[in-house]
This record gives structure tokens, C-alpha cells and sequence, in this order.
């Protein structure tokens, strides 16, 4: 950053420093972006979505969407280590680090061919370790390359258990597999299938995962059992939490999600390689160099932070923030991280005739700073800020980060310009967090699942356990009339999505819950609900839904009784998977339809107790095509989308001159 004309890299440093050490985790002020909503992960770093509900940029396609993805799990297949566990690091002396692994990728179209930018932490020194973890990626993105060139060219997707493919990135993953597989054999059995409970077939899945990873030891393990080991933890995936998770259930489920994930990223690309075959036959995967690591001299910031303070700039630091920042090592290492090596090559080193894809796969969030100057960016195509975007932030500031302009970017009077405006904005932001915190003592915020810290008294925790009780069944800043939150998880069951986007339709687990307070629906008492936000957002309680009858099949398993969801907000897209079932390409104006995606689920009730308890849609549900057709095309010529928003908007009416009298009421009281 020293390079950057009117800026000063050690003040900046020196604020992102004493940032870290008094507050080091910030909050993330969101931004508009087609960022993705979490897949049924479990954790902050990884994430994947094809929900029509998302951060979207204006105008953003479902080819948009795809790519988005696509990046992000191209960064993970790259991510070829992570660090290990601090219990181990104890017991060894293997010290890898991996954050040098953490990987973006981003995309340029350059006259129509796809070049994919791979970047990564890593030091950049010229040690022989660094070369060899430049040639083996290197020899991947080749690999990938010719592997998607040929499932765009001939559009047949590989078997796995056949694919070289496959074989060559499980070998790439060798130290990650190594250390999701250990933490699974690790955990017995019973707490194993104790975290997949809530699907019918988990617990059979969890219990032969752990049987498999009893085989396990380092470089002696069967290359089968590795991919049914894979095979099951990708399989496991959508399996809801149990209720009452604890934390050690929660990081076996994370160490199996994270093996799954590898699957994932791998089935990811493929897919994306047979939708988007025209363009990706000439796809090209390419690795770039990382900048060399710069060093900083501890004194000099401590230095600098004194002279800030004395020309009140940032107000006197707490004795025990200045005691982390002397415990510093005497040389500090900077890197320039993944995502701002991506920036300078987009921004520096192509002409107008490119078109870089406005947004950045990361294999995890991005760190505070790198989410900052993204945000606050403006680049030379559009001259808008947050042009570039990723799937969003952990909000953790690493202070020893710095912009490695190359000559490309010297070249660019106009990118040195943006960088040096959107660095002092950040600039800013950093001082007034700064004296936000450091004059404004703030409470102890509690850590602990109870909400209260050690020194908290009995009272105290009675009044704050009432308190959540009475919180947990309203809308933060909810009013009157407002649909409460859903209550207490009941399940997890498979169901049938039909995608706003028009793409096929699909078996999806979703979560089951007790009906929240004031529910308008008119499903019975004793019925649960599907959690559809994932997919309607704000629209979750804006739904409608028709009851099916199947029944004379020559599956059993198919007859049934059936529920037919969709939203009755038209914030929502219509749905094209259904305008394609009755071959529209557009819905009339004055005419309403079914919006965002569609669900099927499925019920019985209890001739004993009455109670209606949910089933697994039958994945063989999806070859009753003709059946869907003429029931779709049935509740389309009877005008159902239209007759429930009808229907819908004479009880809200009817409900707002019911709250309106009961006003007028309490006011002449």
C-alpha cells in the first residue's frame, strides 16, 4: 500500500491493529449482492444456494446465479489444506497454516472465452515449498480445464465412481480428509447417529460412516472406503439439527458436512459445465502467482498509534490493548489476501474490450478488510462502489494485510486513484469504531448458551431467562397483528420443489415446525408447517396452499394425501417451471399466478389421536409428470392463484376494520 500515491500504509496498519486487538470481531453491515443463502451447512465459511431468494444485484439471471456458485466452489476445490487442530498441533510437530490456503476465484469473459482466476494467501516467497504448492495447483487447473472442456463438448456427465477426475482430487485433499475423518473416528458411535436423527435413514448412514472411518489411518486407507465415505457425508448433508444440539454434536456435524462438501464442489462444477456447455467449451482455469509478503516492524506501529492518540485522532487505548500489541512478534509479515489480488487483476490488467463477472468465489468469507474495500471500491468500468462482491464477511479483522499493486496497476492512474479514496474511507470507518468502543465501556457480553456471564446472580438469570421466553415468540420490532416466529423443530422431510428459475424439479429436505403464534393459515392445529424462508424471505407466512389426493398408483408408496404450497406475494417471480408445464412464456398482467418456488409435501393423519403427521415425498413422486401437468393445468383453467390472493385479501381487510374498531375502542376508554 505504500505504493499508493497519497496514502499512508503505516497509519492504516496501525488502526487495523488496534482494531483487532480491542474489537476485533465487527459486525457486517450488509450490501447488495448475489450472494448465496446457506445450503443446510452448518458453518460460516462455506455456503451454497439456487434459491430464487437472494442478496440479488439489479438484473441479476439465474445464469448469474449459477456462476456465482460456480466460483465459490471452485475456490473451495483449491482450498487444499487447512490448519490443524490446536490438540494436535500439540502433540506433532506439523505446523501447517491455513490460511495460506484460503482460495477466490473469479471470472473474466475475454471476446466470449471464460478464464477463471484462481488466487491464493499464500506467502510468495521463492522457498521450494511455496513452487511446489504452485506447480501441483498449477497441474489441477489444468487437469479441470480438459475435464470440463469435454463434459461441455459431449454433455454426459462422468461417472464418479469411473472418473480420474475425482480420484485425482481426493489424493489433492489428502491433509483435509485426513483431519474430518480423524474427528469422526474420534466420536462414538451414539453421539454419530445422534446428530442425523432427524432423517429416517440418518442414523443407518451415521452408523456406517463411523464403521468405515474405524479403517481409517493415515495413507493405508482403501481408496473405495474413501468414496463411500465421501459418498455418505455428501448424502447426509440436508439432515436438519436436533433439537437440544449440543456443542460436540455440532462439531461432529460440521466435521462430516465439511467432508460432504468436497463432493459438493466437485458435483458443482460438473453441473455447471453441462448448463452452461456453450460458453464453458472453452473455459480455461488459471493460477495466479501470489504477490511476495512484506514486513513491518512492531515498534513502528506502536509508534504511530502514540502520535495518533496525542493528535487525538483515536482515544487512549486500554493498558491491557497495548499489551497484545507489544506481545506482537519485533517483525510482522504482510500478505495481500486472495480477493484484493483478484481486484488489482480485473481492475489493472485488461482493457475495456474484457467484461470481468462482478462477483468473487471465496473458499471462506472474507475478512473485514477485504469485505470493506470491496464495498467501498469504485470500479473504472461502472464508477459504482461494491461492483465486486463475494459471499460476504466473518467480519474478523486481520490487520497485517496489505495491496500488492503490480505494474499493471501502476499503468492505471485512474485505479490507484479509487484504491487510495476507498483505503481512507475504510480509514475513517476505523477510527470512529475506534472511539465508539474505546470511550463507551460496554458490558461483559455473555458467551454462554444461557445468556448470562459467571459473575451473574440468580435474579438475574430468572429475569433474562424470562425475558428470551417472552422475546422468542415475537418479531424483533414486530407490531401488532404480525405473524410470530415459528415455534419448537418437529422434523425434517423430504419434499418436492418445483424452482421459480424454470430448472427441473427436485427432492429437497425441508424443517418441520408447531405453528407460531397468530398464524393465518388454514392448516389444522395440530399440523406443522414447512420453514420456507429460506426460499421467500419476508414471504414465509405469505402462502397458500391446496390439498391433493393421489391415490390408484402402481407405487403404494405414491398414494397419499399431498399439500400444494406456493407464496401469494408477487414480490416474488412467477413460477417458470409451471408457465413451462402450460408452455406460457409470460402471465397477463391483470392475472395472478403462482410465485417463487412451489412445494409438495406429504401427510397422514391418525385415526387415534387425529394428529396429522408429515411423510417423505417418495423421490418416484418426479415421474408423474403427466399427473403434475393435468393438475396444474386443471388449477390454472379454475383460477386457484387468483381465487386464494382473493380470498386472502378479504380477510386482510376484513382483519385491518377488526383492528381499526378495536382502536377506536381503547381510544374512547
Amino acid at each position: 500500500m505504500s505504493d499508493i500515491f497519497g496514502f499512508d500504509n503505516t497509519t492504516f496498519l496501525s488502526l487495523a491493529s488496534l482494531l483487532s486487538v480491542s474489537q476485533g470481531s465487527q459486525e457486517i453491515a450488509e450490501y447488495t449482492t448475489i450472494n448465496e443463502v446457506p445450503d443446510h451447512d452448518e458453518w460460516e465459511s462455506e455456503t451454497e444456494n439456487d434459491s430464487t431468494i437472494m442478496h440479488q444485484l439489479s438484473g441479476s439471471t439465474s445464469k448469474d446465479q449459477v456462476l456465482a456458485k460456480f466460483l465459490d466452489h471452485i475456490a473451495e476445490t483449491f482450498s487444499q489444506a487447512k490448519s490443524i487442530p490446536r490438540h494436535e498441533r500439540r502433540r506433532s510437530k506439523a505446523t501447517i497454516n491455513g490460511a495460506i490456503h484460503v482460495t477466490a476465484s473469479g471470472l473474466v469473459f475475454d471476446h466470449g472465452d471464460p478464464i477463471v482466476y484462481v488466487a491464493k494467501n499464500g506467502i510468495g516467497s521463492d522457498s521450494i515449498e511455496d513452487s511446489k504448492r504452485m506447480k501441483i495447483d498449477e497441474e489441477l487447473a489444468n487437469s479441470l480445464t480438459k475435464w470440463m472442456r469435454i463434459i461441455a463438448s459431449t454433455m454426459k456427465r462422468p461417472a464418479i465412481d469411473k472418473d480420474q477426475m475425482w480420484t485425482k482430487l481426493i489424493s489433492y485433499y489428502k491433509q483435509r480428509l485426513h483431519i474430518y475423518i480423524s474427528h469422526i473416528k474420534g466420536s462414538s458411535k451414539d453421539d454419530l447417529a445422534a446428530a442425523f436423527n432427524m432423517r429416517s435413514d440418518g442414523i443407518v448412514l451415521a452408523k456406517e460412516l463411523h464403521e468405515l472411518s474405524a479403517q481409517y489411518k493415515a495413507d493405508s486407507i482403501p481408496l473405495e472406503v474413501l468414496k463411500r465415505m465421501i459418498s455418505i457425508a455428501y448424502q447426509l448433508r440436508p439432515v436438519a439439527a436436533p433439537v437440544g444440539l449440543t456443542s460436540h454434536i455440532g462439531r461432529i456435524r460440521r466435521s462430516v458436512f465439511f467432508l460432504g462438501r468436497l463432493r459438493s464442489a466437485y458435483e458443482t462444477s460438473k453441473e455447471t459445465a453441462i448448463e452452461l456447455q456453450k460458453s464453458f467449451k472453452t473455459i480455461t482455469i488459471s493460477c495466479l502467482p501470489p504477490p511476495d509478503a512484506r514486513w513491518l516492524k512492531k515498534s513502528q506501529l506502536i509508534q504511530r498509534v502514540q502520535e495518533l492518540v496525542k493528535m487525538e485522532q483515536v482515544p487512549q487505548p486500554q493498558k491491557h490493548h497495548l499489551d497484545k500489541l507489544r506481545g506482537r512478534p519485533t517483525n510482522l509479515l504482510t500478505t495481500c489476501h486472495a480477493e484484493v489480488q483478484l481486484l488489482l487483476k480485473f481492475e489493472g490488467s485488461f482493457s475495456t474490450n474484457t467484461d470481468p463477472f462482478p462477483y468473487i468465489g471465496c473458499s471462506r468469507m472474507s475478512c473485514w478488510l477485504c469485505y470493506q474495500l470491496l464495498a467501498h471500491y469504485k470500479d473504472k468500468r461502472t464508477d459504482t462502489r461494491g461492483y465486486y462482491q463475494t459471499r460476504g464477511s466473518h467480519g474478523t479483522v486481520y490487520p497485517f494485510w496489505h495491496i500488492a499493486l503490480g505494474s499493471d496497476s501502476v499503468s492505471y492512474p485512474r485505479v490507484q486513484f479509487n484504491l487510495s479514496v476507498a483505503l481512507q474511507d475504510i480509514q475513517v470507518l476505523m477510527q470512529q469504531q475506534l472511539k465508539d468502543f474505546l470511550r463507551t465501556q460496554r458490558p461483559k457480553r455473555a458467551e454462554s448458551s444461557t445468556n448470562v456471564t459467571v459473575a451473574g446472580g440468580a435474579l438475574k438469570h430468572s429475569a433474562l431467562t424470562r425475558m428470551r421466553e417472552a422475546e422468542s415468540w415475537t418479531t424483533p420490532g414486530g407490531t401488532e397483528g404480525e405473524v410470530g416466529c415459528l415455534k419448537e423443530l418437529v422434523c425434517s422431510r423430504q419434499c418436492i420443489r418445483f424452482p421459480a428459475t424454470g430448472e427441473p424439479a427436485h427432492c429437497r429436505m425441508i424443517d418441520f415446525y408447531r405453528c407460531p403464534t397468530d398464524y393465518p393459515g388454514t392448516e389444522p392445529v395440530t399440523f406443522c408447517i414447512p420453514d420456507l424462508s429460506t426460499y421467500w424471505g419476508k414471504s414465509n407466512f405469505d402462502r397458500a396452499h391446496r390439498q391433493i389426493l393421489i391415490k390408484d398408483q402402481d407405487l403404494a408408496e405414491l398414494n397419499g394425501d399431498y399439500l400444494f404450497y406456493w407464496c401469494r406475494k408477487d414480490d416474488l417471480p412467477p413460477n417458470k417451471y409451471l408457465m413451462n408445464l402450460l408452455r406460457i412464456d409470460s402471465v397477463p398482467f391483470e392475472e395472478y399466478f403462482w410465485y417463487g418456488d412451489v412445494f409438495i409435501t406429504k401427510f397422514h393423519e391418525d385415526e387415534g389421536s387425529f394428529r396429522f403427521d408429515c411423510e417423505d415425498v417418495p423421490e418416484a413422486f418426479l415421474s408423474l409428470e403427466h399427473l403434475i401437468e393435468n393438475m396444474i393445468r386443471s388449477e390454472w383453467e379454475r383460477k386457484t392463484p387468483e381465487d386464494e390472493i382473493r380470498r386472502w385479501q378479504y380477510f386482510d381487510t376484513k382483519q385491518e376494520k377488526r383492528n381499526a374498531d378495536k382502536q377506536v375502542i381503547l381510544e374512547r376508554m
